[in-house]
């Protein structure tokens, strides 16, 4: 293993540069806020060296800056009930600075780069333990010995999801390469979603158990380009089954695409190890934005904003070496949930929406001795790549993994046209997916 120190530079709890308001001290959390899963989102920005002088003080100034707009980042969870509300405080966030004795940031990625539930990958993100006494976002700095920066991420995932994350982290680069703050007027979007969608009391949904030592969930990283997935696109065209009525088939997306191969390797390997084919589901989550024809004015809202859809397919009920039949159960499930988003016609249909596919997903994910259920969410068309603090745009970002339940992620390239998959799967599992998996992705180079 290569020489891997990390010495610790400045560690603080970094207010917002002006204080919070009395008039928004108390931040009600909606519904989706209520549902979303209670952990921490880890993700990695990093940077190649630049030219560019690093002012390490004004990246720490911007960032107290832009929290004034992003001021709940810097509160805790209300004391009598954690996902009633936030006390926006001004508290602070965890702020971190290090400085890592590895010889080159490129090269140590490229190390890491499969393995990204890595040891080394977890010393370069802020440490956290979520409590309600916790802080809800850290942030830690990373300077490598050649210039190179990572900039790990940690937010709780009860106050952000992946858009509202990539507009925070967006809007503090811009703060910091240009000295302003934006003017766009996010401040209205943190409170329209709890007004329209508010908490409930006694909703309590019940939690996949966490895996015991025998099923220790392992992450690791794949990537397909543009080529890698059109290869892939044509398996489905030159399928002979495939009518004029698959209409989700004939062009299918490159998210549906990954997502239809993850569960049909996922199924294989299940089949495998059962000895017979099992009920199968496949849940994902949908961005309700610019989507919803009942309440328009939400396409920018901030905070946790979708739902959950759920393919569901029964034993037997795809062959499982033609991915198209998969391509089939997602595409169509994707198109049905938002045909039912778009024909909502009240804010108590896409409550009940939300809620009834929570309830529905957590309970297939219960019956892990009865069938197979997975999770996918999709990163994809977010503008990650484009957060430049003043030293360039980022070369690779990723979100980082977890140990909960299986699933995977979807995030771009770098260029766009591809796709970086990080799956999480049980370690005996994971073995049989790399087999499946390394035949059919391109070489898993960062950036």
């Amino acid at each position: 293993m290569a020489r891997f120190d990390i010495e610790i530079q400045t560690r603080k709890m970094l207010k917002p540069s002006v204080s919070t308001s009395d008039n928004l001290r108390i931040l009600k959390l909606s519904l989706f806020d209520q549902l979303a899963p209670r952990t921490y989102v880890p993700i990695l920005f990093n940077y190649l060296p630049s030219s560019s002088a690093i002012s390490f003080e004004k990246l720490e100034k911007s960032l107290a800056e832009t929290l004034t707009k992003f001021y709940h980042f810097a509160g805790r969870f209300g004391k009598d009930d954690p996902l009633i509300s936030i006390d926006c405080n001004d508290e602070g966030v965890e702020y971190v600075q290090t400085k890592v004795n590895a010889d080159d940031l490129p090269e140590f990625l490229h190390r890491q780069a499969n393995d990204i539930e890595s040891s080394l990958l977890d010393l370069i993100l802020p440490v956290m333990v979520h409590m309600p006494s916790s802080p809800l976002l850290g942030v830690q700095v990373n300077v490598f010995n050649n210039g190179g920066i990572a900039i790990g991420i940690k937010i709780s995932h009860n106050i952000a999801d992946a858009f509202t994350i990539a507009t925070f982290v967006n809007e503090w680069a811009h703060t910091c390469l240009t000295g302003t703050i934006s003017t766009h007027n996010y401040l209205p979007s943190f409170g329209q979603l709890s007004s329209l969608f508010p908490a409930r009391l006694m909703l309590q949904l019940p939690s996949p158990s966490t895996p015991g030592p025998e099923n220790i969930i392992v992450t690791r990283r794949f990537v397909f380009d543009a080529l890698a997935i059109e290869k892939l696109r044509k398996t489905i065209k030159d399928d002979s089954t495939t009518t004029d009525d698959d209409d989700m088939i004939k062009q299918p997306s490159r998210v549906v695409v990954m997502m239809s191969l993850i569960w049909k390797v996922l199924t294989h390997i299940s089949s495998a190890k059962n000895g017979n084919s099992r009920n199968s589901s496949l849940g994902f989550a949908i961005n309700f934005r610019g989507k919803l024809s009942c309440v328009p004015s939400l396409e920018h809202a901030l905070g946790n904003y979708v739902t959950i859809a759920i393919a569901n397919m029964e034993a037997d009920g795809a062959r499982k070496d033609q991915l198209n039949d998969f391509v089939k159960f997602v595409g169509n499930t994707v198109r049905d949930t938002c045909v039912a988003i778009g024909k909502a016609s009240s804010i108590d249909d896409i409550s009940s929406l939300t809620v009834n596919n929570w309830k529905i997903c957590v309970e297939k994910l219960l019956q892990e001795d009865k069938m197979d259920g997975y999770i996918t969410s999709s990163w994809c068309k977010l503008p990650w790549y484009e957060a430049d603090f003043g030293w360039g745009k980022p070369f690779w970002v990723s979100r980082v993994g977890f140990n909960d339940i299986e699933g995977a992620f979807l995030m771009d390239t770098k260029d766009g046209n591809g796709i970086q998959l990080i799956v999480c799967l049980k370690e005996k599992n994971m073995t049989e997916f790399e087999k499946h998996l390394d035949n059919l992705s391109s070489t898993p180079i960062v950036g």
